[in-house]
């Protein structure tokens, strides 16, 4: 039997395949396994391209994320933030409208600890508010805060990137600020609380935090989420 170029050697997508089933492709154990990973491909690649860019995201110091669009920025709380907050907490919004001022608050969380405000990084225009978590603040919690717009915001400058974090960095945001905390409650304990950290001596056991009064609550979400403006390399 003449020994045939096999069709996916012909159109080159493979080097070298001779075909020994006079073309019959359709029960072709190769051409059956070439084109399931063919579609496994596409469908993974389309899954990838209906995806948001979150590293096109940068975050500040304060855990407040940001995505810029021509003169055009959306802001968020990152899924840290979120961490510290709960069910039972509302949000204040500005208005639509109004404008925000670099270095001043622009929004608030207010639960029974009492209220945090988060400072703006830019001057601008309010434009546009999430209304839906406006009127119903527990959807907030629903799913990762990275998902969740809150603000948009038309700035009349560019935020300065040696002040940011790069979205793929911001694990190094997360670690310095573990950090804090574990410091912060060492003091507080007077170093007599031998559990503040997990077994292996890394993460700090959240569980802890339930054991501050609210005003030392404040007092930490003060120390991570209203740090003094200070360069820093992107």
């Amino acid at each position: 039997m003449l020994t045939q170029k096999c069709i996916w050697m012909e159109c080159g997508f493979v080097e070298y395949k001779l075909c020994e089933r006079n073309y019959d492709c359709e029960n072709c154990p190769f051409d059956i396994a070439i084109k399931k990973a063919r579609e496994l491909n596409m469908t993974e690649e389309k899954k990838l391209n209906s995806l948001p860019s979150d590293s096109n995201k940068i975050i500040t110091p304060d855990h407040i994320w940001i995505l810029k669009e021509s003169d055009i920025y959306t802001f968020g709380l990152d899924d840290f933030a979120q961490m510290f907050f709960d069910h039972n907490c509302s949000i204040a919004f500005p208005e639509v409208g109004s404008s925000l001022y670099e270095g001043r608050t622009f929004l608030w969380i207010i639960g029974s600890f009492g209220a945090i405000g988060f400072r703006s990084p830019i001057d601008g225009n309010v434009i546009w508010i999430n209304s839906e978590i406006k009127k119903n603040p527990q959807k907030f919690f629903e799913k990762n805060s990275l998902d969740i717009d809150l603000i948009k915001v038309k700035g009349e400058h560019e935020i300065q990137l040696n002040q940011v974090y790069k979205f793929n960095d911001r694990h190094n945001l997360h670690n310095s600020d573990k950090y804090l905390i574990k410091e912060f409650l060492l003091k507080k304990f007077n170093d007599s609380k031998s559990t503040i950290t997990l077994p292996d001596g890394g993460e700090f056991r959240k569980e802890i935090l339930n054991e501050l009064s609210n005003i030392d609550y404040l007092k930490l979400l003060r120390i991570l989420f209203n740090k003094k403006n200070k360069e820093r390399s992107s």
